[in-house]
Order: C-alpha cells, then sequence, then structure tokens
C-alpha cells in the first residue's frame, strides 16, 4: 500500500504520541504464524551501546534478559552503523543498528517477554517474528487450454509497452522468494552477479557473506539459492514473469524483457532455519536493486516490518512491490498493506478479480493461469495461479519504468504505474469490490508513454493538536497533499465517510495549482471539518475516501483515522505530560506504546507513574505494577481523558473521572493544568478531586504520587539517581548522580500532613523495600501512609529510584470531596527545581483560593444582635484579629448579640482549596444626633422665598414641620411666607438606626411683602408690518400697560405681543410675581427709516473714453448697486465709469435699508458727446512744457474709448523724431523727451476728422 491509510495528529508531542495508537496493535496477531520462543526489539535512540548481553553489565535490560532466560541476542543488521545517517534526513528515517532478535525461554509467553523489554525503559517495542508464507495455488495445465500461453503479455499492452523500452541490465529486480533453478535456460543469463565476491571462499567485499556471487539464501545463511523448500519452484517462476530471456527463440518474454534479477532465498529449506524476507530486503537495497519483488506475505502487524520497508523504500529509493493475498475476501496482508508498498491484486483474463481485495491495494494485474517457467527442470514451463505471479508482472513494468525515466524516484514510478491503469471496475461490479482493487489494472503502454498523469496523493491526514477528535466533537482535519507527477492546476479535494461515528461537515477544499513534487497544506480556513459521534467507542478506526479532481483528471484515495483517543498530552510549555483515565502519568501503566511520558526540554524523564490512593491497609487503588509486576487497573474510566485548550484557569487542561468501587470507594476527578506563561513553563499541576461514594464517613483516606523516574542518557545512566526531600516546599526530588541532567520532582500543594517515600528499586534496607520484583499492596499503604519515613535513595554512587509524595485526607463525608494536588516539576539544576516549586505554589495559591469576602461597615443601636452573612462564598472562618490567631467561628454567618461598644471581626473565604484573605466587618454604636436651623438672610418678607439648612452631626433621617402643615426630609428647604407674622419651624433629626430622635425649633419674624425686582427694559428696530412678542426677564408674571403711569393695562402674563407695526411704539411691563407690584420697564420699538436717494457726477460735458466720477448723495442708506446698463456693478459710495461711444446711458443707483425692510432707486440720463474737433482741441493739454524729461498729453480718444490719435513727432528742421510714446489711459500717453537735444520740437495729433499741432519746447 503505497499511501499511508492511518490519520495522524500534528502538535508538539502529538504527532509521535498518536502515531502509536494510529497503527495496528503489536500484540500477536490471532492465526498469524510465527517463528517460536523469539521476538524482535529495537532500542530507544541512546541505547545502541546496550547492544548484547555482554555489554549491558548490571543494568536493567541485562535484568531483563535473565528473567525471560534470553539467549541468541543478536543485531539484526550487524552491519549497519549505530546511527547512520543517510540521504533522506527525516522524522521517520529508521536507525537499522537499533534492530535485535532474540529467543527466550519456554516457560515464558510472548506478553510476559514483551512486558518484561518494555519495562525497562530502554526498548521502543517487542514484536514476535511472523513468518510469511509465498501467495501460491497448485497450478492447472487443463484448467483452460484455450488461453494462449502469455495472454497477461498483450493484455497489460506489454507488446507496445516493448516498442518503448526493453529495459537495461542495470536496473536489477531482487526477487526475494522460496528459491530459484538458476540453470533453467530461460533464467541462466538473467542473474544480476556479485562480481566483487566470486566463489573463493573468502569474503571479497567484506559484506559479511562468503561467496554470494548469485545471490545469498537468508533463511539457511548459505550462498546456495536452489529451490528445495516446500514451495518449490514459486521462486524461479516468479522471476520468469519478470527477468526470462527474451527475444531468444525460447520459451517466454518476461515483462521486464532486459531486466536482470538478483536471486534472494527467504525461505528455509531445513528445520534449523528461519524466515529471512527483511534481512534479504535491506540487502537487495545495499546491492543497488532497484525494484524489489515480494511475492509472500501473511496476517499481522509488525513495526519492525515497516520499519523496514520505510528504510528501504524512502532510505534507498527502491519500488517495493507485493502481492496482496490469495483469499478472495476483504482482509490485509502484510507486508502488502504497509506504507511505501505497492500493493497489488490479482485478476484474470476479463479483468475480473480471483483473489484478496481491500482498500489498501494500489494496482491491479493477471494473475490467473499464468505461464512461466517451471523450476522442476532445465527448460520446463508450466501455468501458475495467484497473487504471487501479479507482482512480478508489475515489478517487470516498474523495471522498465525505471529505465526509461531515470530522474523519477520510487514513489514517482508507483504513481506511474497505478495512474496510467485501466479502469476494470464496471467487470467488478460488486459492492464489496468499489475502491478494493487499486486504481485498476497495468496498462505497461500507457506508463512508459503517457506524458501528463497527474498523482495527488495525501502524504499525511491528520487532527491538530488542539483539535483531538473526541466523541461528540467538531474538529479541523488538517491533510498534507503532495503532486508526484504532472503539475496540477486546479485541484479540488472532495472527503467522505460511510462510518456511523463520523459525519463529514465541510467537506471540500480547493488546492488549486501544485508543481510537481510540491505540497499544499490545507489551512485553518480552507481545510476539511468533521462531527465525531458522541457514541464513538475508544480508539476508533474509520475509513474516509478523498477524491482528487482537476479537469479531466480523477483519482481516490482510502485513508484510516483514530477516533476518541483514551489518552492526552499537554505539551504547553518545557514539561510534556501525558495523562489518561486510569490514574497514570506518562504511560498507562507499563504499557508503554500507549503515551508519551514525561519529557523535559526532549528528556524523557519517567518510566512509571500515577497515583495511589487508600483508605485501609487493604484498600489501595491504582493502575501502577503489582507484585506480579504487572498495572494493578484499579480504576475503572468513568469520562475519558479529554484536552482543553485556553480555558479561564491554564493554556491547556485535562480532564478524565474514574472510579475505585472494590477498594476505596473512591470517585477520582482528575485535572492536570499546564500554562505557556514564561514563568510557568517548568512545571504541571496535578489536583485530584476525591468523592465518597460510599454510605459511610472515610475517616482516613491518603493520595499520592508514585513515580519510578529514569534521569540518564545512556542505558545504565537511570542506575545513578538519587532521591530526596525537601521539608520546606514539601518537595520530593530525584536527580543523577553521574550526568549534569535535569532534576524533577513532585511537590505537595495542599494543605493536608505530607508524606514521602524515597524507595531504592534495587536492594533497599530494612526501613524500606524494592519495587523492581514488584509493588505490593502492603508495600504501597507503607509508602503513602507513614509520612515522611524514608527521605533518601540511592545514597552513595547512586541507585535505580522511585518514590512516593502523598497527602493524608482526614475525613470525607458520604458525598463529600476532598481535594489534594501536586506539582510535577523540572529544572536544570536544583535551585531552578526549588524556584519552579515555589512558583508553582503560588500559581496554585492563586488559583485555589476562593476571593476574599465583602468587608461591611455597619452601624448598630447599643444592645442590639447583629448576625454578618458575607458575600462572595458560602462557607467563612471568621476571627477576632486580622492575623487570624483567634478562630471565633466557621460557617456561612456569625452573630454578635448585646453589642456595647464599637467591634470589628474578619472572615476569610474557606470556599476552595485555600482560605482566602481577610475581610472585615466594621460595627459601630450609632451617636446620638445633633440638631440647629439656620436661615439666610437677617430680615425674612412676606413674599419672598427663604432657605432654611440643617446645621446636624450624626443625624441620618430629617423632618421639617412648617406652617400649613407642610413637612419635608432634606437637609434645607426653600419656603415663603404669604404674609407678616411671627411663625416658628422645627426640625426632627434621628441616626441611621432609628436609635435616638432629637427636635430643634426656631422663631422666623416675617415682614410685610416687599415689591419685586423690575424686568429689563428691551429696545428693538424693525420693519414696519412686522410683529413682537416681549416676554421680559427679571421675572414669571408681568403686568403690560400703554402708558408710563400704568393708566391703560393692555394685558398681564409671561409675554405680551404687538402686531403689524406701523409706528414707532413704545409699551411697558411690570414685575407681578410679588405681592407688590414692581415699577415699569419700556420696550421701545423704532421702525426702520426709508432711504433718501440721489447722485451727483463731475463732468460737465462727457465724451467717450472720459473717466466719469459719480456719487451718491443716499441717506439711510445700508447698502447701494450702481447699474449702468452693462454686466459690471458697483457697490460703493462713488464710483468711476467711462462710457465707449457717444449716446444717451441711464445710470441708475438703488438703496436698501440695514434691515432689508426698503429698497429704493433713482435714474438720471447721461448724454456722451461725440469727439468734435474743436472738443479735440479743447481737450488737448501738454505739460510740463517746457520739459527736459517727459511730457504728459491729456487728449480724447478719436471715436471710441479704445482708440488714441496717431501722433507724430518732428524737430524744427522737419526731421522727424521718434522718442518712447507711452499709453497711460484711455485719455492720457507721455513723451520721453530726455534723450532730445534742446530746442523746438512739434507734435500733430492725427485724428479721423481733424489734425492738431502743439510745440514742446525741450531744455536739455
Amino acid at each position: 500500500m503505497f499511501t499511508s491509510r492511518f490519520a495522524l495528529f500534528r502538535g508538539l508531542g502529538c504527532v509521535l504520541a498518536f502515531i502509536l495508537y494510529t497503527l495496528p496493535g503489536f500484540a500477536q496477531q490471532p492465526g498469524a504464524p510465527t517463528q517460536p520462543y523469539t521476538v524482535v526489539y529495537k532500542l530507544k535512540p541512546g541505547y545502541s551501546e546496550a547492544a548484547s548481553v555482554r555489554a549491558m553489565g548490571g543494568s536493567r535490560l541485562q535484568e531483563s534478559f535473565e528473567k525471560i532466560k534470553a539467549r541468541k541476542v543478536q543485531q539484526v543488521f550487524p552491519n549497519q552503523a549505530a546511527g547512520a545517517r543517510t540521504l533522506r534526513k527525516q522524522k521517520n528515517q529508521v536507525d537499522l543498528s537499533l534492530l535485535y532478535k532474540l529467543t527466550y525461554g519456554q516457560d515464558q509467553n510472548f506478553e510476559q517477554v514483551k512486558r518484561a523489554l518494555l519495562s525497562t525503559g530502554m526498548v521502543d517495542y517487542v514484536e514476535p517474528v511472523y513468518v510469511r508464507e509465498p501467495m501460491h495455488q497448485p497450478n492447472d495445465p487443463s484448467s483452460d487450454s484455450l488461453v494462449t500461453a502469455q495472454y497477461y503479455l498483450k493484455l497489460i499492452n506489454a507488446y507496445r509497452g516493448w516498442a518503448i523500452t526493453k529495459g537495461s541490465e542495470e536496473v536489477v529486480i531482487g526477487i526475494l522468494d522460496t528459491g530459484f533453478r538458476l540453470s533453467h535456460k530461460e533464467l541462466e543469463s538473467k542473474v544480476a552477479l556479485n562480481t566483487s565476491d566470486p566463489i573463493d571462499g573468502i569474503d571479497n567485499d567484506n559484506d559479511g557473506l562468503i561467496d554470494n556471487y548469485k545471490g545469498w539464501d537468508f533463511s539457511d545463511n548459505d550462498n546456495n539459492v536452489f529451490d528445495d523448500t516446500s514451495w518449490k519452484t514459486h521462486g524461479t517462476a516468479v522471476a520468469g514473469i519478470t527477468s526470462a530471456s527474451s527475444d531468444n527463440g525460447f520459451g517466454m518474454a518476461a515483462v521486464g524483457f532486459n531486466t536482470k534479477f538478483l536471486p534472494l532465498k527467504v525461505f528455509p529449506s531445513t528445520a534449523n532455519g528461519s524466515f529471512g524476507g527483511y534481512e534479504a530486503m535491506v540487502y537487495a537495497a545495499e546491492k543497488g536493486c532497484k525494484v524489489i519483488n515480494l511475492s509472500w506475505g501473511g496476517l499481522g502487524y509488525s513495526q519492525f516490518e515497516q520499519d523496514i520497508i520505510n528504510y528501504v523504500a524512502l532510505d534507498k529509493n527502491v519500488v517495493i512491490v507485493a502481492s496482496a493475498g490469495n483469499t478472495g475476501t476483504e482482509v490485509d496482508y502484510y507486508p502488502a498493506t504497509y506504507d511505501n508498498v505497492l500493493s497489488v491484486a490479482g485478476t484474470d483474463i476479463n479483468d475480473r478479480n480471483n483473489y484478496t481485495y481491500n482498500y489498501g491495494v494500489d494496482i491491479s494485474a493477471p494473475g490467473v493461469n499464468m505461464y512461466s517457467v517451471n523450476g522442476n527442470t532445465e527448460e520446463g514451463f508450466s501455468r501458475f495461479w495467484g497473487t504471487s505471479f501479479a507482482a512480478p508482472v508489475v515489478a517487470g513494468a516498474a523495471a522498465l519504468i525505471r529505465t526509461q525515466f531515470p530522474a523519477l524516484n520510487s514513489r514517482q514510478v508507483v504513481e506511474r504505474i497505478r495512474m496510467s491503469a485501466d479502469d476494470i471496475y464496471a467487470k467488478n461490479a460488486a459492492p464489496n469490490f468499489a475502491g478494493k482493487l487499486g486504481r485498476g489494472r497495468l496498462n505497461l503502454k500507457k506508463a512508459l508513454l503517457a506524458t501528463d498523469l497527474k498523482s495527488a496523493r495525501a502524504t499525511a491526514l491528520y487532527f491538530e493538536s488542539k483539535a483531538t477528535p473526541r466523541a461528540g466533537a467538531i474538529v479541523p482535519l488538517t491533510a498534507d497533499i503532495t503532486n508526484f507527477l504532472s503539475p496540477l492546476s486546479n485541484l479540488q479535494i472532495r472527503l467522505t465517510s460511510q462510518s456511523e461515528f463520523l459525519a463529514v461537515e465541510q467537506a471540500t477544499v480547493t488546492a488549486g495549482s501544485i508543481a510537481t513534487m510540491r505540497s499544499f497544506t490545507t489551512t485553518p480556513d480552507k481545510t476539511f471539518k468533521v462531527r465525531i459521534s458522541e457514541s464513538t467507542p475508544l480508539n476508533t478506526k474509520v475509513i474516509v475516501r478523498l477524491d482528487y479532481t482537476d479537469g479531466a483528471y480523477t483519482d481516490f484515495q482510502y485513508i484510516t483515522l483514530i477516533l476518541n483517543p483514551s489518552f492526552v498530552t499537554l505539551d504547553a510549555n518545557n514539561l510534556l505530560v501525558t495523562i489518561n483515565s486510569m490514574g497514570n502519568l506518562g504511560y498507562d501503566g507499563l504499557n508503554l506504546d500507549k503515551g508519551l511520558g514525561i519529557r523535559y526540554e526532549g528528556n524523557s524523564l519517567l518510566f512509571e507513574g500515577g497515583l495511589m490512593v487508600a483508605t485501609a491497609p487493604t484498600k489501595v487503588a491504582d493502575n501502577i505494577r503489582n507484585e506480579y509486576y504487572e498495572s494493578d487497573g484499579d480504576f475503572t474510566p468513568v469520562s475519558n481523558a479529554r484536552l482543553h485548550h485556553q480555558t479561564p484557569l491554564a493554556t491547556q487542561e485535562g480532564r478524565a473521572v474514574m472510579q475505585d468501587e472494590a477498594n476505596t470507594g473512591l470517585q477520582i476527578k482528575h485535572i492536570t493544568y499546564a500554562w505557556a506563561d514564561q514563568s510557568d513553563q517548568d512545571y504541571v499541576i496535578l489536583e485530584y478531586h476525591l468523592k465518597n461514594t460510599t454510605n459511610a464517613t472515610i475517616e482516613n483516606a491518603y493520595a499520592g504520587i508514585f513515580a519510578d523516574w529514569d534521569i540518564s542518557n545512556s542505558s545504565d545512566g537511570f542506575l545513578y539517581n538519587a532521591a530526596d526531600w525537601d521539608n520546606d516546599l514539601r518537595m520530593g526530588y530525584v536527580y543523577s548522580l553521574r550526568q549534569p541532567l535535569p532534576f524533577t520532582g513532585i511537590k505537595l500543594l495542599t494543605n493536608g500532613t505530607a508524606g514521602y517515600h524515597a524507595i531504592d528499586n534495587y536492594g533497599g534496607d530494612k526501613s524500606s523495600f524494592s519495587v523492581e520484583d514488584g509493588f505490593t499492596t502492603q508495600e504501597k499503604y507503607k509508602a503513602l501512609t507513614s509520612g515522611v519515613a524514608r527521605q533518601k535513595a540511592g545514597s552513595g554512587k547512586g541507585n535505580n529510584v522511585s518514590h512516593v509524595v502523598s497527602s493524608q485526607v482526614q475525613s470525607i463525608a458520604p458525598g463529600q470531596t476532598a481535594i489534594v494536588a501536586f506539582a510535577l516539576l523540572a529544572g536544570d539544576d536544583l535551585a531552578a527545581l526549588k524556584q519552579h516549586a515555589t512558583a508553582a505554589q503560588q500559581k496554585y495559591k492563586l488559583l485555589k483560593t476562593g476571593p476574599a469576602p465583602l468587608a461591611i461597615q455597619e452601624t448598630l443601636c447599643k444592645g442590639s444582635t447583629y448576625t454578618w452573612k458575607p458575600e462572595g462564598g458560602s462557607k467563612y472562618n471568621f476571627y477576632t484579629d486580622a492575623e487570624k490567631s483567634n478562630l471565633l467561628a466557621s460557617g456561612a454567618s456569625y452573630t454578635l448579640k448585646n453589642l456595647t461598644e464599637n467591634t470589628v471581626i474578619y472572615a476569610a473565604n474557606i470556599d476552595s482549596v485555600f482560605e482566602s484573605a481577610v475581610a472585615a466587618g466594621t460595627f459601630a454604636l450609632a451617636q446620638t444626633p445633633e440638631a440647629e436651623i439656620n436661615q439666610t438672610g437677617a430680615k425674612v418678607h412676606a413674599g419672598i422665598p427663604v432657605t432654611f439648612t440643617s446645621q446636624t452631626q450624626h443625624a441620618h433621617n430629617l423632618t421639617w414641620y412648617l406652617p400649613e402643615a407642610q413637612t419635608s426630609n432634606s437637609e434645607s428647604i426653600n419656603y415663603t411666607f404669604t404674609k407678616a407674622g411671627t411663625y416658628e419651624i422645627s426640625l426632627t433629626a434621628t441616626d441611621e438606626q432609628n436609635c435616638t430622635t432629637v427636635t430643634a425649633t426656631k422663631k422666623v419674624t416675617v415682614l410685610p411683602l416687599l415689591p419685586g425686582p423690575a424686568p429689563l427694559a428691551l429696545t428693538e428696530t424693525m420693519c414696519a408690518g412686522n410683529s413682537l412678542v416681549w416676554a421680559p426677564e427679571g421675572g414669571t408674571t408681568f403686568n403690560f400697560y400703554a402708558d408710563s403711569e400704568k393708566k391703560n393695562l393692555i394685558g398681564t402674563g409671561a409675554s405680551f405681543a404687538l402686531t403689524n407695526i406701523t409706528k414707532s411704539t413704545t409699551i411697558y411691563a411690570s414685575n407681578a410675581d410679588s405681592l407688590v407690584e414692581s415699577a415699569l420697564s419700556p420696550a421701545v420699538v423704532k421702525l426702520v427709516p426709508k432711504p433718501e436717494i440721489d447722485f451727483t457726477f463731475d463732468v460737465a460735458k462727457i465724451y467717450p473714453g472720459m473717466p466719469v466720477t459719480f456719487v451718491s448723495q443716499s441717506i439711510n442708506a445700508a447698502t447701494l448697486l450702481w447699474n449702468f446698463g452693462t454686466p459690471d456693478t458697483h457697490t460703493s459710495p462713488s464710483t468711476v465709469h467711462t462710457f465707449a461711444a457717444p449716446g444717451t446711458y441711464s445710470v441708475t443707483l438703488t438703496a436698501t435699508d440695514n434691515l432689508n425692510c426698503n429698497t429704493v432707486s433713482v435714474t438720471k440720463q447721461v448724454e456722451v458727446q461725440a469727439t468734435s474737433p474743436a472738443a479735440i482741441a479743447e481737450m488737448l493739454v501738454l505739460y510740463p512744457n517746457p520739459s527736459n524729461a517727459v511730457v504728459t498729453v491729456n487728449l480724447l480718444t478719436d471715436g471710441d474709448a479704445t482708440k488714441l490719435p496717431k501722433i507724430s513727432i518732428w524737430d524744427a528742421t522737419g526731421r522727424a523724431v521718434q522718442p518712447p510714446v507711452t499709453s497711460l489711459k484711455a485719455q492720457q500717453v507721455t513723451i520721453n523727451v530726455s534723450n532730445l537735444q534742446a530746442g523746438l520740437y512739434f507734435v500733430r495729433f492725427d485724428y479721423s476728422n481733424t489734425s492738431i499741432t502743439k510745440r514742446i519746447l525741450v531744455t536739455n
């Protein structure tokens, strides 16, 4: 299967965590044959020096070997250097040097061996060694005599494919099978020889194998690859299909044509041999095979096998082809179903499937009645059935593609094969085949010739760490999409699900254009979204389908998702912690494949840890190791572990609920808090709510954390750890005595009595016990209940150590809950650890201290009783002092009786884990009030308001008693006496609690009435015919009169209206607010005077072009407007105007008053005379004359305002001169004579109707 069918989770830590539970379980698969009493295991990185029994010394792995009676401990790939680097530097890079195999004692079972090895903390996984078998069915020569011998060559378009390429001897197919008759005529020349190690009894190429000239037998460990197994001829037939001699006029043609093969026997011929398929796979890759064929398999997933395949396919860039199985049912066969394997299903001549089918199949190929060489003779041929013979058809095709397209990597080769296949689903219409026969049946010609093949595949489909697929959740599903072939222009992806546990809420994503070998990752605003059913069981697998389209391109892909995981990992800060619903920390007890452990800044710290609770010596509950070195499993999950992000209290919260019915009767809610803040990055808080579900009070309960820390970066470093206790911080901690590694610890945060027990896992002494041989109930009870009993472990040079940090809970009534909390801590050294412990305590107190109650201040009557019920909580401690040294009582309230003096008591909220700060309740005796009355002004007159003010002390309630039975309750009052006389007013005052009442009285002499103030006078100017409403200022009610003697009253009220005013008018008003009318004030209304208008102009005779000044002679005019019959208008009192031509003109002046009431106009006729010779002569003036500089000439224009006469100048001799002549304005020019010689000059002015000559005397 060349696409991962399992979705992952991404996020710090979570990728690793969820990889574990997305893979099939590592337990031995029922029905899958295995090598007896044999396992493979993988060491964790950093433990490569722990490779053998001899190297182990006294390490934990050595002890486990002794426990399981291990023998034949050997490295699977001894030629692989430890930690060897490869070209592929990716997170799933495989280090083959960490893989080992051993045989264990026959009195052990696989689960015991697995548990023993994993419990060392040095082993990543332990698996049985599966025995794989060839997928072979007996041949039947008479089954179909009408079929052409090699019908499959035509069916897959091999002949046309060979026209493109027949392959190359340089591309070698590694065939890992039952053995081979290499002397067969069709095979003898097609073996890829190892010329570096000829047959001479010497390992010439130093690969650890002697004389591996023609392949190697990895099952019997020799160089004889002849097939003498019970599956005789199987391997020979497979080799014939891929690599038989072609174009030799004999027998058959191979799909791979010129391709050679490397014969590797992997099935044993003797009882002492063992299956060697995966060792051979690495060998084939190391020897340069570009394609590997695996025509065998079986049930049962193996991480060991997947690791080998990843190394070969990804690190070594090899195409691995495997047969999908012959069961005729839907089942996962391995290795075909592994990631990075091209899984091949088998079909017949009509393209109908006859064998295994599943969502992991990549392609189908003929596998029925397959003609190939027979290994029983040198020249024999037979027919064969099964996917064992479909796989080599595809392997041969892969070899040709690798020849034709040498630049393609193995994955691209696979995708060309897949995407060029012919669709056969119409011929396999049964619903159970849908999507389970791969892309279709192989078409070799298309695979070699097609130029625009496209292939988008999801290389990962995962839930982000903040979107755990819990039951009932709606979560985004992120996809990493890679385009392996031709560029995609507009890729559309659709997600569907047929599972009852998963509904697709957002099904489509547009990826757009993706170049070849480039990737696209969905984003939060462009991703899939799914809903997880509330009824989803833990760790449920569901299959979803992705459909891809881009124009004519379509494809599909099936991927398995894991829903509702059983554990969560908090990774918000430097300390990564896994929790579950069974009380464990780090891992699920001793199941180290379920969890990420506890890690600090990348360092793994914990081997095993978890909660222990006890209520009696025989009533202890936990899920850590017991005396049989098995997890106790006392807790039953009530609510599965869930991870919450950005809660009101923390960056992350892990929550779970579990029940222990059999032992303690406690239901336990576990809350884990983690923060990303800089000051909180080195601890995680564990809070346990212990609820008594029994009918009896639990008198003494204990809760504690057991932790078997392994502070080490080497195989035996954990043997040099030490444990210690800090009584001031109530913290147990563990550290390495040999290496500068992190310190780690557990601190009790709540106020219960602390307990601590440090444990030497090996040895111990009379004061303790060891736990490496198991942990009994009695030992657990002792560790929980003995107080701070044993403060150190690992004294001297160190030891493998554990410890228990515990707290006593005094009493829990039925249905009640007690809270115990601890901090998990880590730091680079002890000082840092202590600093983090202090920070954790401060943080927890901040979180778990209830709000202080509201302070109060009460005033009470002497001798009274008062009950204080504070606000802000439900239960309080009451104290006499702020230091909480003298407790009065606890409860929801406190009562003070017969109060005789001022008193202060204090209350603290005790609803939460920690008591709050105190708040004061201040209770003062009410003071006797004092009352006195003040008034404004020395004299009080009737009709005029007077203000009376209270001058009281300690008074709360005031009541005024006034004439005419009026009362008031304010601090001051305004009152108006209606008539003169002597009156008495009184004021009563009461204290705040109505304990005492006093009365003050005051006699008031009221004088006679005074008139009110006169209103403000008014002067108003307005247009005739307008109206005016006069609302005087200085009062509210007025009398209005027509005269100043108040004889003619014209109105009373707040205002008076004058309408249609036609003349200037005066009326009068007096203030009538008081009983005595005020003096009068006038309102003078004036009309705006009408303008009187006239104008004059300053010239008696007016000629064209002559400026004329017009002057207004108007009176009462605010605005003026001159109109000369032209577009220009003027608004000034005087203006200058020039007439352009002779004629009679109308000049109008318009005037308006300042309120725009009146507008008047006057028009006069102006006569503009024509320019006659007499007029020209009369107006022509030169000055100064004589002159030595500039002579100014006043003149008339020639007929219109713009035309001047022609001016000529000559001297006394008659010679014309041309001094500068400048026109200043319409009727004025200047002649500059400064450059002329002294003398007499003549100037002639030529008009249309006359000429005039004037003399100029120049005096230069």
